[in-house]
């Protein structure tokens, strides 16, 4: 029989649960969906508006935008698998009561202790929470590349801003001639939509009407078994007989009349006519 003393608890108190790491994969699918979007949407760019201003003579436009995409594309894979300024991991010797202080520009700084890898800071320092690490003058973790930026990868970031903003601009600026350059009114959208779509259209039937007929409206009989049907109602004499001459234009079928002579006076079958 088990006595209950005052040091034996009433209620075992719940220990907390641990903190399930999120996989580390998702971040990294997310920078890589970033190059993939880059690359795709630069690939429409330079097939379209570029090509067609290159083959009209405007090389200025493909040749200034593709060096701005070398050097967007360039800067944002460095900055993915760039050192932002990881400070190796210490060891617990060093205790975190140990005081530490250095002096920058005639000013006193207390080091202060990182519990999670074990080592005192050394100024403007600060531990990444998603990728675990302390990083050497943080200034934030970019969740675009999936990296932290630091002491060592602060200029790679400086160089991806700037060139995607000019790379951004450069592309606006472009698509902009070329639709200029493609039609009579300026800063028209005529071109972007297909010839045959221009005008009227006897087959359209409003908005709601297409969509309609496109997606509920019924399907009805096929249209070849309704020939088929309407050959059988002629009855079993008919037969089909092929198309010996070649389609004759409208000229053809209204031929002038003769200025001289007729037709009963004209010898020979009508195939030598």
């Amino acid at each position: 029989m088990t006595l209950l003393t005052d040091a034996t608890p009433l209620v075992k108190e719940p220990h907390p649960l641990p903190l399930v790491p999120r996989p580390w994969f998702l971040p990294s699918l997310f920078a890589a969906f970033n190059v993939v979007l880059l690359v795709f949407f630069s690939g429409l760019f330079f097939a379209f508006p570029c090509r067609w201003l290159a083959q009209n003579g405007e090389w200025a436009f493909p040749v200034i935008t593709a060096s701005l995409f070398v050097l967007t594309f360039f800067s944002l894979v460095s900055l993915n698998f760039s050192d932002p300024g990881i400070l190796h991991q210490g060891s617990a010797e060093q205790g975190p009561l140990t005081v530490h202080v250095v002096w920058v520009n005639h000013g006193a700084f207390r080091l202060q202790w990182c519990p999670k890898c074990c080592f005192h800071r050394p100024p403007r320092t600060y531990h990444c929470p998603w990728c675990n690490i302390c990083v050497e003058d943080f200034d934030h973790h970019c969740k675009w590349v999936n990296n932290c930026i630091g002491h060592r990868n602060f200029r790679f970031f400086m160089l991806l801003v700037l060139s995607l903003c000019l790379y951004s601009g450069a592309m606006l600026f472009t698509c902009l001639i070329f639709l200029v350059r493609t039609t009579h009114l300026p800063f028209s959208t005529d071109k972007a939509i297909c010839r045959h779509l221009q005008g009227y259209n006897p087959f359209d039937q409003g908005c709601a009407s297409n969509w309609y007929l496109t997606i509920c409206a019924p399907l009805g009989p096929k249209y070849m078994a309704e020939a088929v049907q309407l050959q059988r109602v002629v009855g079993p004499d008919w037969t089909s007989m092929p198309n010996l001459h070649p389609p004759m234009s409208p000229s053809a079928l209204n031929p002038p009349a003769p200025t001289s002579g007729s037709l009963q006076s004209r010898e020979g079958s009508p195939g030598a006519w």
